[in-house]
């Protein structure tokens, strides 16, 4: 609800929601009320339904999931690679998206290989469009200039503060290579 209210992802999946409502022409946030009031009704209809529904389904997938997590590991696999690839090949109907749903998933395995969080970059994926025509807008809005960043005190401070959290990895580094010279 915060999401749909406020329209600030708390998480990846969040986001996710986030993302698709706009690819809808759903603008979340506090004029979703006044602009789209249906839906609203739509989203709290659907989480109450869910939620009516979770306890008779929760308990059959309790009941389902045990045997899937008996199951092994090299059955299980192919067939989740299975259902992804056609699922992959339903969205467009072509043989591309297979091969682009397989990129992905090996650029997945070695993000996950090497220690790099996922989600940043299924966000990226997601909300990149998104963010760019944003990004756009305001720059021709404002005749090119980021100084229309910067012009108001709050976005002023959330830049700092931004800026800060991107240098804090490099202060930490410097900080502790100054301790390793000193002793």
């Amino acid at each position: 609800m915060p999401a749909l209210v406020f329209g600030i992802p708390g998480d990846a999946i969040t986001a996710i929601v986030i993302g698709v409502l706009f690819m809808k022409g759903v603008n979340p946030g506090p004029t979703i009320f006044l602009n789209n009031p249906s839906t609203v009704y739509g989203i709290f209809m659907a989480f109450l339904v869910a939620n009516l529904l979770m306890i008779p389904l929760g308990w059959v997938a309790i009941r389902c999931g045990r045997v899937i997590l008996k199951a092994r590991l090299s059955i299980l696999m192919p067939i989740i690679l299975v259902f992804c690839m056609v699922g992959s090949f339903a969205v467009d109907n072509t043989v591309a998206a297979v091969g682009v749903a397989l990129a992905f998933g090996v650029i997945g395995y070695f993000m996950e290989e090497a220690g790099i969080p996922i989600a940043p970059f299924v966000l990226g994926i997601v909300l990149g469009p998104l963010v760019e025509q944003n990004f756009l807008t305001s720059m021709m809005k404002s005749g090119g200039s980021f100084v229309a960043f910067f012009d108001r005190p709050i976005a002023a401070g959330l830049a700092l503060v931004t800026i800060m959290i991107w240098l804090s990895p490099l202060l930490a580094f410097w900080r502790r290579r100054k301790l390793v010279d000193q002793a």
